[in-house]
C-alpha cells in the first residue's frame, strides 16, 4: 500500500534542472549500468530520479512507458510485460545490474481481501531465466516485511478486530507470493539482495533507515522513498548484505487507521479532479 500524493512526480518533467552538477567522463565510467524493471512504480521513479544525478546509466522498463514522463539522455525505456519472457531479453546485454520493483498494485480498497497472486513467482521464473540467458550476475529485487509476518493461506479469518491482522490475513497469498519469488532467488545461483522495506511514504528524506537481516524486522515501521531508493544505489556493486534477505526500517511507528484514511482521502481527491 503506498501514500500517492497528487503531484506524484509530476516535477520528474522538471527534475533534471534541479539535478548537482553533471559528473565528468571519467567519473562516470565504472558506474555500472541499471537495468530497472518497474520504472513506473513509485520507487522506480525515485531510483531513475537518483540514479541520473549519480551519473548512472538507466533501462527502464514498464507496460506503459509514456507514464514514467521524464526523458534523458542517459535513459532508455523498453515497453514489455514482466510475463512475457520475449520482452524481457531485448533490456539486457549482460553487464547490467538488474532492479525489480515490480510488485502488486494498491488495492482499491485497502481492508479487502487479496485474492490469488501470482506475480512475484512469474517475475522471478522470467527475470532469472532472462539473466541466466544473458549473463547478468546481481539481481537487486523488491519484496517486503510483510513477507517475514506471512500467514498461511489456509488459515481462517481471525474474528480480532484488529487491522494489522486483519491485513496479514487479506494480504496472505500476496505475501505468500513474494515468499516463494524470494525462495526462487536464493536458489537462482546469482549475486542478490533481496529488499523487504516497510510502508513508505512520499516525504523528503529522512535518512534514518535501519536494516534487518534476521528475519523479525520491526513491523508497522515508516521509510521514505528517498531513502529506499539511496539504499539500492548505495548497493549496487558492493558486497555489504549480498546475498542476504534485507528488512529496511525505521523507529518511526506507522499509524495503520490514520494511513488507510489518508489514502482513501487521496484517491478521492485524484477521483475529482479533472483529466487534463
Amino acid at each position: 500500500m503506498e501514500r500517492r500524493s497528487l503531484l506524484a512526480l509530476g516535477s520528474l518533467t522538471l527534475f533534471a534542472a534541479c539535478l548537482p552538477k553533471r559528473s565528468s567522463a571519467k567519473d562516470n565510467k565504472d558506474k555500472p549500468t541499471i537495468a530497472l524493471f518497474g520504472a513506473t512504480a513509485r520507487s522506480g521513479r525515485e531510483i531513475i530520479k537518483q540514479a541520473i544525478s549519480r551519473g548512472h546509466k538507466v533501462k527502464g522498463f514498464a507496460r506503459t512507458p509514456s507514464k514514467l514522463g521524464f526523458a534523458h539522455k542517459n535513459l532508455q525505456m523498453f515497453k514489455g510485460d514482466i510475463k512475457d519472457p520475449s520482452t524481457i531479453q531485448p533490456v539486457l546485454s549482460g553487464n547490467e545490474v538488474v532492479l525489480s520493483m515490480i510488485g502488486y498494485g494498491a488495492p482499491a480498497d485497502p481492508m479487502a481481501e487479496i485474492g490469488p497472486v501470482d506475480i512475484y513467482t512469474k517475475m522471478g521464473t522470467n527475470l532469472i531465466a532472462a539473466m541466466r540467458a544473458k549473463g547478468n550476475q546481481r539481481l537487486i529485487i523488491a519484496s517486503s516485511t510483510g513477507v517475514e509476518q506471512r500467514v498461511d493461506v489456509m488459515s481462517p479469518k481471525p474474528s480480532l478486530n484488529n487491522i494489522a491482522d486483519g491485513w496479514k490475513w487479506n494480504a496472505r497469498h500476496l505475501y505468500n507470493d513474494m515468499y516463494e519469488m524470494e525462495k526462487m532467488v536464493e536458489k537462482s545461483g546469482l549475486e542478490y539482495i533481496i529488499l523487504r522495506p516497510g510502508f513508505m511514504v512520499e516525504e523528503p528524506a529522512r535518512r534514518d533507515i535501519k536494516y534487518n537481516t534476521t528475519g523479525d524486522t520491526p513491523s508497522a515501521r515508516i521509510i521514505t522513498y528517498e531513502d529506499f531508493a539511496s539504499y539500492i544505489l548505495d548497493n549496487l556493486d558492493t558486497a555489504e548484505h549480498l546475498n542476504m534477505a534485507v528488512g529496511l526500517y525505521s523507529d518511526t511507528v506507522m499509524n495503520p487507521e490514520a494511513e488507510i484514511e489518508r489514502y482513501l482521502a487521496e484517491k478521492e481527491s485524484v477521483k475529482a479532479t479533472p483529466s487534463p
